[in-house]
Parts: structure tokens; sequence; C-alpha cells
């Protein structure tokens, strides 16, 4: 498997309202991970004093459906909100992600899967 990274952005929001979004992200995220598997937060601009307001996806084992999970139930907790999901590797798919229901999870899950194929 391969272990690129899968990028969360927060697209129509100020810098500060992504931040918040991604600290809380991260911290749900955090509860899925296991071994090596991790989250990353990075700053969109280097010239900012901000902690970073994207998160980075650093997996190698994690159940993906678990990832995609995590990502629908912080959606319901913050209506309105919605997520970008980058998926590296050798393709590329962005994601628009806005209050999912069990089918775009599976879509989610399904494109961060094919990221980690051979």
């Amino acid at each position: 498997m391969s272990t690129g990274p899968i990028t969360l952005t927060f697209p129509d929001v100020t810098d500060d309202v992504a931040n918040v979004y991604a600290e809380d992200l991260q911290r749900a995220l955090e509860d899925t991970l296991t071994g090596n598997d991790r989250v990353e937060r990075r700053r969109t601009r280097q010239d900012s004093q901000d902690f970073g307001a994207t998160l980075v996806l650093v997996l190698g084992t994690t159940a993906v459906t678990a990832i995609a999970e995590g990502i629908k139930m912080w959606l319901a907790r913050n209506s309105g909100a919605a997520i970008d999901v980058t998926v590296g590797g050798s393709r590329k798919v962005t994601l628009h992600g806005r209050n999912l229901d069990s089918q775009a999870v599976q879509a989610l899950a399904s494109a961060i899967a094919s990221s980690h194929r051979e």
C-alpha cells in the first residue's frame, strides 16, 4: 500500500475559522488513528502566524471507512461547514463534503482507499 497523504482543507471560510475547524477535526480524527498513522496541521501560507488551516493525513493501515465516518461526524457537528479532500498518490481526487450521507461516506472511503493502492 502507498502512504500518500490525504489533504483536508476548508473552502469558503476565513483563515481564522479554518484554523478552528482544523484543530477541532484534528482532535476528532486522532481518535480513529492507530499505529504510525497521524494527522498533521500545516500552514496555508508560510508567512502567517497561525498553527495551520490544512490537515494532512498520513495513513498506513487505518481503516479508510473510519476516517470517512470521522469526517462525516465532524460535518454533522459543524453544520454548514465544507471540506475539500484531496487524495494524493497516482491519481488526485478532490471532494467537497457538506453534511455527508452514508453513500457519500462510502464514496469518500473509496476515494481514500484508491489512493493507497499500488
